[in-house]
């Protein structure tokens, strides 16, 4: 858990150094003159000052800041306003269009640093960790509730089906499907599938989740219960399973994959009966199953995943690769934005920053498992696509955000007159207000999700 919390930190820590980096890079070579850079909020902890510019390194973690001369301006009565000149130097003193590249320059740091890492990414190439494209129906268990029947069985998939290709697109493996569903709520796809050795062509209306706000058709990987690693002193191991051990039946059940063993577990059993294949022998045996304070079964082994190797690219090809996936990013994450106004769970969908800190801390948890590697490239590939959520929320054009102030000066420059400073400064207080109650709800919101309500 420490772990975790320390990933997290580190990562949203990163984003906020991007993000305000690309301010103080754009403040600096228009000649505005920089006041403090900080990460964190709030007291200041530890720093230096060089060239006028106090580095600081604030008490609270979360976030940070870029201060600019002259930013704020102070309040003015309407006789102080008509002599009121901005500080050589200061923001508001600077041409209207240099305003503007400094307020985009923090959104357009974070959408470079996705296109960097991810270029970056592919030309160091990974692996990706998935199911072939052979699939289950949810339907054929009770381990997940449908309102009504899942499209996949409506479309009239099967277990045991294989999917080759959806909508004209190749499918190499389950994390091909996952995305492209997921990526499609509401969509009616085309499914090209594998049965007994026949093609088949269904098509399948997915439907959207409201808790995740992605679509869904109703459908497991097929995994095979082969044993592929048997954690130390686990129940597992105690058990006397070893790794390429096959499992064969649990409790009585048949197992032909792992959602057979899931279902028998799902009926929360102290102890299981195992026959399991280990060469040419069969054998027996009992595991004592654990389970955790969310009630789910630990085990103490996993089962074989397959590895997929990303091509090899030069540099060319890795960029190209990078600008592509950060536009599919942004494309995707522009969907995700409307599904909030079609019903989906506020609370679920949309995360404050102890959460956005989970999250990011999990994946990296989870990914240093499977290897230093695989770690680093799910916890940058991750802050990607934070990184690109932060650019386009940023931009968005209201009071307090980054957007919101390149509008104003847009208007500025076309009525050819500066903005009065004090409803430059009545919309600063107002923005912050209304920052402050947002953040106050968010956090309400990520303090609930992790009690569980």
């Amino acid at each position: 858990m420490i772990l975790t919390i320390l990933f997290g930190v580190i990562g949203f820590g990163i984003m906020v150094f991007v993000h305000e980096l690309g301010h103080f890079l754009a403040a600096k070579r228009l000649g505005i003159e920089v006041e403090a850079f900080s990460l964190g909020w709030g007291r200041r902890i530890v720093g230096f000052t060089y060239k006028g510019t106090d580095y600081r390194l604030s008490l609270i973690p979360f976030g940070g800041y870029c201060k600019m001369k002259g930013e704020v301006p102070l309040s003015l009565g309407r006789g102080e306003e008509a002599n009121y000149h901005p500080v050589p130097g200061s923001f508001l003193a600077a041409a209207p269009w240099k305003r503007i590249v400094v307020a985009a320059s923090g959104p357009l740091a974070n959408v470079l640093f996705a296109v960097l890492v991810l270029s970056a990414i592919w030309w160091i190439g990974f692996h990706i960790y998935s199911d072939d494209s052979r699939i289950v129906l949810a339907s054929d268990y009770t381990l997940d509730r449908f309102p009504s029947t899942p499209p996949a069985t409506r479309a009239g998939l099967l277990t045991g089906d294989r999917v080759l290709a959806i909508s004209g697109a190749a499918v190499r493996n389950f994390q091909d499907l996952l995305e492209t569903v997921a990526s499609s709520p509401g969509a009616t796809l085309s499914f090209t599938i594998e049965r007994g050795g026949r093609r088949l062509a269904l098509p399948v209306q997915t439907e959207l989740d409201r808790e995740s706000g992605v679509g869904r058709i109703g459908v497991y990987s097929w995994r095979d219960p082969v044993v592929d690693r048997v954690e130390p002193g686990s129940s597992a191991a105690v058990a006397g399973i070893q790794p390429g051990d096959r499992l064969l039946e649990a409790g009585g059940v048949a197992l032909a994959q792992i959602i057979d063993l899931f279902q028998v577990l799902a009926g929360k059993p102290s102890a299981l009966r195992l026959r399991l294949q280990r060469g040419s022998s069969v054998l027996e045996r009992t595991l004592v199953v654990r389970y955790s304070a969310e009630g789910a079964p630990q085990l103490g082994l996993s089962f074989r995943v397959n590895a997929y190797s990303s091509p090899r690219l030069g540099p060319l090809g890795a960029l190209n690769r990078g600008l592509k996936e950060t536009w599919s990013t942004i494309a995707l994450t522009v969907r995700g934005f409307g599904l909030l106004f079609r019903g989906v769970s506020l609370r679920h969908a949309v995360a404050g920053p102890l959460r956005i800190t989970y999250y990011v801390g999990s994946v990296a948890s989870s990914g240093f498992a499977q290897g230093v590697s695989q770690g680093l490239e799910s916890y940058f590939r991750f802050l990607c696509l934070l990184s690109i959520v932060l650019f386009l929320m940023n931009l968005l054009p209201i009071p307090g955000l980054d957007g919101g102030q390149v509008l104003v000066f847009l208007i500025e420059i076309f009525r050819r007159r500066p903005t009065s400073p004090r409803i430059i400064a009545r919309i600063q207080a107002v923005s912050f207000s209304l920052l402050i109650m947002v953040a106050v709800a968010v956090t309400a919101s990520d303090i609930l999700y992790f009690l569980g309500r």
